[in-house]
């Protein structure tokens, strides 16, 4: 009976890591919307967003943009989540924050210029068929 509650224990303290390590994966091509929020905290209008990411082990690239042409950069998968950064050419750094919610990407972007936070926005996105 002691090796059973033994046994138990072990199998309670891995089933975390075993589940962080099988967690779903975020390479493919991801097409959806992303939503900025207003000063007032109200939505604007979806506009398009689409990754074409890969990820080796916590090591995520690909790019992203309206039509995917800015390089993912500083791209980290851990515990569930992706982070990672699109500088836009002669325009704002993107910094996102992701995680694959029921099949599809979910969470936030930020846009930064010169170091100051200037906006936040809601992003959704589902695999492209």
């Amino acid at each position: 009976m002691k090796k059973l509650v033994v046994v138990a224990i072990v199998f309670l303290a891995l089933a975390p890591v075993v589940a962080a390590q099988t967690a779903a994966n975020f390479t493919g091509k991801w097409e959806g919307t992303f939503k900025m929020e207003r000063p007032d905290g109200t939505e604007g209008d979806p506009r398009p967003v689409v990754f074409d990411l890969t990820q080796k082990g916590k090591v995520l690239t690909g790019t992203a943009g309206p039509t995917a042409q800015w390089k993912v950069e500083k791209g980290v998968v851990n515990a569930g989540k992706a982070t990672f950064e699109v500088q836009q050419p002669n325009g704002p750094l993107f910094k996102f924050t992701l995680a694959i919610v029921k099949g599809g990407l979910e969470g936030d972007m930020a846009g930064e210029r010169d170091g100051v936070v200037r906006g936040h926005a809601k992003v959704e996105a589902k695999k492209a068929k």
